[in-house]
């Protein structure tokens, strides 16, 4: 039975100079009273989907974080915020941070506009997310720099067996599912990405057909 109180954060990573530095951040974030935290790091991973599908299997945490090793988390009340979006809703499955609400039939969530906060900056005394005044976005597509989920959806590693579009397959299966994808208004940017990785077309078009045909042509 998954542990209401526990929540695991699942990081994929390569580089431990990124991975200490996720983890510095993860461990400065405020924890709720009586909630635990658990990290756990995957080495070796043949793949996105099949790394997430092994920490997914290995904690019986309800809620869970799986993000690159490369975000850091500046949202000190980062838990607080999630959990309490979760816990107005049943139907919500996935929270991301930046999210497309449409995702066209091409695949490519980028080509639409995006909603989230990945450059505003405002001051950050006094500042909270509140959950009913700010609100969220349901969208149709996140990315996969973070998701934080609250069932445990098998990531689609038979189809996405490298490191593109696991993230949008993860939405569809939760939308198959009856649940929701969103993305909290944020009035001031939760996280740092540090992101410089080149991308390979070749890569990114094989599972992009693949996408669209799993659940695009239906």
């Amino acid at each position: 039975m998954a542990d209401g109180n526990k929540i695991c954060f699942i990081i994929c990573a390569n580089n431990s100079l990124f991975y200490d530095e996720c983890v510095r951040y993860i461990r400065w974030l405020e924890v709720p009273e009586g909630m635990e935290i658990e990290l756990m790091e995957i080495r070796g991973a043949a793949s996105m989907a099949a790394g997430y599908n092994e920490g997914m299997r290995s904690s019986n945490a309800k809620y869970k974080v799986y993000m690159h090793q490369d975000v850091f988390i500046i949202n000190k009340y980062f838990i607080h915020d999630m959990i309490s979006i979760f816990q107005s809703s049943e139907k919500i499955g996935v929270i991301g941070l930046i999210g497309s609400v449409k995702v066209p039939e091409n695949g490519v969530m980028w080509s639409e506009s995006r909603v989230g906060n990945w450059s505003k900056m405002i001051p950050w005394e006094g500042y909270r997310y509140d959950k009913d005044e700010d609100g969220w976005w349901e969208v149709e597509g996140l990315d996969g720099l973070l998701l934080a989920t609250q069932y445990d959806i098998p990531w689609r590693e038979d189809l996405f067996d490298g490191w593109d579009f696991y993230d949008l397959s993860c939405c569809f299966e939760m939308k198959r599912r009856g649940f929701q994808a969103v993305v909290p208004v944020q009035r001031h940017i939760w996280f740092i990405h540090d992101d410089k990785a080149a991308m390979s077309l070749w890569n990114y078009n094989k599972y992009r057909n693949r996408f669209i045909s799993e659940y695009m042509n239906q």
